[in-house]
């Protein structure tokens, strides 16, 4: 006896990036509701709605649709079958593009307090795409979604810009791109967070001592050494590598750099940008 008309709604569409195929859009992996007294499923897929020109076998109520297109929105309902053939009818129809795949981001690094534009390039990206890199003290702002879906300008914020603010924690951040039905990609460790060696000089109270790391910034740090940032009286600024404790790590920085004064030009602490009575 045959099925009855296909019961189960497919009630969630996942989408995969397919490495094998990098000219692809890659893959689009679909779930639904199983059906009783079925011995499999056909998954079907067009371009055209209601218009199916392919399908692939399924044994469970999941399956992966290979092989498809850039950009291209496809059109999914699935048939369940037994050893009477399959059901009349289909299930709901899900559309769908496959999952946003990250090729790069440029540039793939900012130090504390830059303010860039990062291009993210790709394919899968959908007007109103949204960009994140998982850092909450690094603020992604006026994203541009070129239309030929293949590329993303983000305009990024490192914090800290002003004195005072948190500053976002060093290291390298996990990229993602969310389409606007939640649909996402992600590029491992795509961007980096560098620290900013220019914040190192917290003492700033006279002439003798500004841009040159000395003993007051020795001391300076050390008044709140061990404090996190749960505790009142955590001074972001001395802070240095955005961990939320003021430790070893950031008097090493210091320490480091005893001596040394700042260079504009190289943005950074060595003896040769000192006054000559100071090297």
């Amino acid at each position: 006896m045959r099925l009855n008309n296909l019961r189960a709604l497919v009630v969630a569409i996942v989408l995969a990036a397919a490495p094998a195929l990098p000219s692809q859009a890659g893959e689009i992996k679909v779930a639904w509701d199983s059906v009783p007294g079925a011995n499999g499923y056909h998954v079907y897929y067009g371009v055209q709605s209601g218009v199916y020109g392919s399908f692939v076998p399924a044994a469970t109520n999941s399956a992966t649709i290979p092989g498809l297109q850039d950009c291209k929105a496809y059109y999914i309902a699935v048939k369940a079958f037994n050893g009477a053939g399959e059901s009349p009818s289909f299930s709901n129809e899900l559309s769908g593009w496959a999952r946003p795949s990250i090729t790069s981001a440029t540039p793939s690094s900012a130090r504390q307090g830059d303010q860039i534009n990062i291009t993210i390039t790709g394919a899968n990206f959908q007007s109103g795409a949204v960009v994140d890199l998982g850092n909450p003290n690094v603020f992604l702002t006026s994203t541009y979604v070129d239309p030929s879906c293949r590329e993303i300008t983000v305009v990024a914020t490192v914090e800290p810009t002003a004195g005072s603010v948190r500053p976002a924690q060093i290291g390298r951040l996990d990229l993602t791109v969310s389409n606007t039905n939640s649909v996402f990609g992600m590029k491992s460790q795509a961007f980096e967070v560098l620290i900013n060696p220019s914040r190192f000089d917290i003492n700033q109270s006279d002439d003798m001592t500004r841009n040159r790391i000395d003993g007051k910034d020795t001391v300076y740090l050390s008044r709140l050494f061990g404090v996190n940032d749960s505790n009142p009286n955590y001074d972001a600024d001395d802070d240095f590598d955005g961990d939320g404790w003021i430790d070893g790590q950031d008097l090493a920085y210091i320490a480091s750099n005893l001596g040394r004064c700042w260079s504009t030009s190289a943005k950074s602490w060595s003896l040769a940008a000192c006054p000559t009575a100071l090297q």
